[in-house]
């Protein structure tokens, strides 16, 4: 697995690329910065087993209840949500990400986010 965190000014991109990626599989991503706002939730199940993807973002590994920031409604192969913004707080600077497929191991899974630093 791997993750990339582009900024340019305000603006940051996250890009995921996974591979064995079960229901369990969880990424930590170093975003650098405390506080932002989620714009977009994008999660595309590439090849393996599973057939649905249904992604979250936590403050927490493993997070539950409040810790998580955002997380999809509907299990689909290709997922998109888009908001005006999700604030979000990290003692850290880290979140994590989860996929979710919904069965299998050998999932490969393709995700980006958006993020606007700061709650303004």
């Amino acid at each position: 697995m791997a993750n990339t965190v582009s900024r340019k000014g305000n603006e940051v991109l996250v890009t995921i690329t996974e591979t064995s990626v079960s229901s369990s599989t969880e990424e930590t991503i170093d975003l650098g910065f405390q506080k932002g706002r989620i714009v977009r939730q994008q999660c595309t199940l590439a090849s393996g087993s599973g057939a649905t993807v249904d992604p979250k973002l936590t403050v927490t590994s493993g997070g539950t209840g409040n810790n998580i920031i955002v997380e999809n409604g509907t299990a689909a192969g290709v997922v998109d949500n888009q908001s005006a913004g999700i604030p979000f707080y990290t003692s850290t600077g880290d979140v994590f990400h989860k996929s979710v497929p919904n069965t299998g191991s050998d999932n490969a899974v393709n995700s980006v986010y958006m993020i606007l630093v700061g709650w303004e």
